[in-house]
């Protein structure tokens, strides 16, 4: 569900960062505001466009575009700092206390409001696998956090010296010959802070991919030095009609914001808690060092979701739906997926069983390297036996090779490898990925040396079984899962293009299985 909503997050990231900087032109030019909704979606259906080039050509566009745009954040908030420094009063914690009993639960409600200062940090995670730890820390408490600290320090002393700026007190911070200049540099800005949590649904969807939580997609890997950084169709399309229909149906900044602090506090309550799961088994933390480090973010971050829930009917519903549908879509490919294990495990036929029916009735074997991709090691493929009977000839050497994910980031390509050998050329080979790996199975093989075997690529032929999934009444799902799950089947990406197989080499081969 957190993941789910984490798309939800992708969707209206984008269109808020977008609509509230473009909203700046009708400080500037209060007439146009009919145009604003039309600006956003122009500026959208670019910023998707551009995906397709990859992180690393976006970001050096924009880079310097960011530097600038912090500096501004800094010298607009010094300057009304110094005309009201009052302001500086702000950053006593017991002001907070204060204000907090003197409002009861009108103060707690402020909270759903206030709360938007803060998001944008949840994204971090997406940003810390294209670039690593160090950059980002470096970037954040060198620039990004003094910047916007100093920026709404100014807004607030604006307001404490004109409380009508209130309208828009950050573009009001600009004098007015400087307005168009900072609308232009806020819309480039948003387009940016979207950019990370584009590039971290593509990020979710690969790993979900090598999960098993998704059917197979094509993913482009859009940089050569960096493995985090890929590009995702599918997703990309997906959310940039999200995002115009976002812009389209709620029309301004104000009205999406229910929705966004919906989605991200409560992304925020989940990641803590998943925090909180590995914690002890995988970092060693103890109870009383995961309960002092985590409880009290824990509490911050429920405020913050408990006071954005009050805006459910107001938008915050949209996220919420997403979550659900995301969820749905999840748990229906998994449980699909291991019903349709089961099954074929049941009515599968062991590799011994078979190497010894094969001594006593010997099928014509022919030269070259036959390589049978399958998910259930210890067992004959389904497509090897419909080749068989059909073909009643198999290659000399026969590979049966499973493509096993597991839960850590990244596999040392030098464990990666498992074999066993079996009589008459017969061989099982185990090849492990972390989730974060992109899979390139026939550069791989052909870099293994294994004796008895040779992946040469004039003599290796690759055998894929394609599923047709059968919807029974045999127990499993409800039937409007194993309809979804049927549908997903059909439509997952080229097994060929997801594991990294020449396609000239390349066979399908259907199998029938009963849901």
């Amino acid at each position: 569900f957190g993941t789910a909503l984490l798309y939800g997050d992708g969707m209206i990231t984008p269109a808020i960062s977008v609509l509230s900087a473009v909203e700046g032109v009708e400080v500037a030019a209060p007439s146009v505001h009919n145009w604003v909704v039309p600006i956003a979606a122009v500026i959208l259906i670019a910023l998707f466009a551009i995906q397709r080039h990859g992180t690393e050509v976006v970001g050096r566009f924009f880079g310097p575009v960011m530097l600038v745009w912090f500096v501004v954040l800094a010298v607009l908030g010094l300057a009304e700092i110094g005309v009201e420094p009052s302001v500086l009063r702000a950053l006593d914690p017991t002001r907070a206390v204060t204000f907090f009993v003197d409002n009861g639960g009108r103060g707690f409600l402020v909270l759903g409001s206030v709360f938007l200062v803060v998001t944008g940090g949840e994204a971090l995670y997406a940003d810390m696998g294209h670039f690593g730890r160090r950059p980002i820390q470096l970037g954040w408490f060198v620039i990004v956090l003094p910047a916007l600290v100093l920026n709404y320090l100014g807004q607030g002393a604006l307001l404490l010296s004109d409380p009508t700026a209130i309208e828009n007190p950050f573009f009001l911070l600009a004098p007015d010959w400087a307005e168009w200049p900072l609308t232009v540099l806020a819309t480039l800005a948003a387009v940016i802070a979207s950019q990370a949590l584009i590039t971290g649904a593509f990020s979710l969807t690969v790993q979900a991919i090598n999960l098993d939580y998704l059917p197979r997609m094509q993913a482009v890997q859009t940089s050569s030095a960096h493995r985090g950084q890929i590009y995702v169709p599918t997703i990309n399309w997906f959310l940039l009609v999200a995002c115009l229909g976002l812009v389209f149906a709620f029309g301004s900044s104000a009205s999406l914001a229910a929705a966004y602090g919906v989605a991200v506090t409560l992304t925020m309550v989940i990641t803590t808690l998943l925090v909180a799961s590995i914690a002890r088994p995988r970092w060693g933390w103890s109870r009383t060092m995961t309960a002092i480090v985590l409880v009290p973010l824990l509490i911050v971050d429920i405020a913050f979701a408990t006071a954005n829930l009050f805006k459910i009917p107001a938008g915050g519903w949209f996220p919420l739906l997403i979550g659900l549908g995301g969820f749905a879509i999840f748990t229906t490919w998994r449980t699909g997926r291991s019903i349709i294990g089961r099954r074929v495990v049941r009515a599968g036929l062991t590799v011994d069983d078979f190497v010894d029916s094969l001594a006593e009735h010997p099928p014509t074997r022919h030269p070259g390297t036959g390589v049978y991709l399958h998910s259930r090691p210890g067992l004959v493929p389904p497509a090897l036996l419909t080749n068989l009977r059909h073909n009643d000839s198999l290659h000399e050497t026969i590979v049966f090779v499973s493509v096993t994910t597991d839960d850590r980031p990244h596999v040392n390509p030098a464990q990666r490898d498992h074999v066993t050998h079996h009589d008459l050329g017969f061989h099982e080979l185990e090849i492990r990925y972390g989730f974060m790996d992109r899979t390139d199975l026939a550069a791989d093989l052909e870099g293994l040396l294994i004796e008895n075997i040779s992946f040469d690529e004039q003599h290796t032929t690759f055998f894929l079984g394609r599923e047709r999934i059968e919807i029974t009444a045999r127990p499993g799902m409800v039937p409007w899962r194993e309809h979804l799950f049927a549908f997903l089947s059909r439509n997952a990406g080229d097994p060929t293009t997801h594991f990294g197989l020449p396609p000239e080499r390349s066979v399908d081969i259907g199998t029938h299985v009963k849901l």
